[in-house]
């Protein structure tokens, strides 16, 4: 029975952060409608939103680390190891490219994008390491994982070259698609038979 749970907890742990995730692009994606709305006085109460999304944030990205960290005995340290290095150096090499080259003035969508994908790719390897997720079903995790990476990083760069109109619609897109794939993937784990 031991043995049972905590073959469970790790996944678990890893669909309740998902699920937090998703708590935090919803309450994300209603602070920024309310707050950024062109031509309309901000209402107040907006601030709980984002502290709504803040900590729901936190907690997923918390969580996701603790699932990983619960499946570590089965998984892979080596490409647990490569995908948070991974992750720090395109990191990096984002900051240059995003600030030097295309001149967009670093905000925090960027660090949030990074790591918000390390995170993912580090939780969907971990599973396929551990034997939770067949190889197949872990490939559909990093291609929806990258789709939203990708879609946040055009939105990200964007940004600042539209009108307030818009910028208000494309500062919404990455907060619908992180969601989505984050329910997706509370899914893909939910629905996967575990060992």
């Amino acid at each position: 029975m031991v043995g049972r749970w905590q073959g469970l907890a790790g996944p678990l742990i890893i669909v309740v952060g998902e699920v937090l995730l998703v708590v935090c692009s919803l309450s994300y994606l209603v602070w920024w409608t309310l707050t950024f709305r062109p031509s309309v006085r901000t209402p107040p109460g907006g601030g709980l939103f984002l502290a709504g999304a803040v900590l729901s944030g936190v907690g997923g990205l918390v969580l996701l680390a603790a699932g990983i960290a619960a499946l570590l005995p089965k998984a892979s340290w080596t490409a647990l190891g490569a995908t948070i290095a991974g992750g720090v150096m395109v990191g990096a090499l984002l900051l240059y490219v995003t600030s030097s080259v295309a001149h967009r003035p670093l905000t925090t969508e960027l660090p949030l994008i990074v790591v918000w994908t390390t995170m993912q790719l580090a939780a969907g390897i971990t599973l396929q390491t551990a034997g939770v997720l067949t190889s197949s079903t872990a490939s559909t995790w990093m291609v929806a994982t990258a789709v939203a990476a990708l879609v946040g990083l055009v939105c990200y760069l964007i940004f600042y070259r539209l009108d307030p109109i818009p910028a208000y619609w494309i500062g919404m897109v990455p907060l619908v698609v992180d969601g989505v794939v984050a329910a997706l993937l509370a899914a893909i784990v939910t629905l996967t038979r575990l060992p």
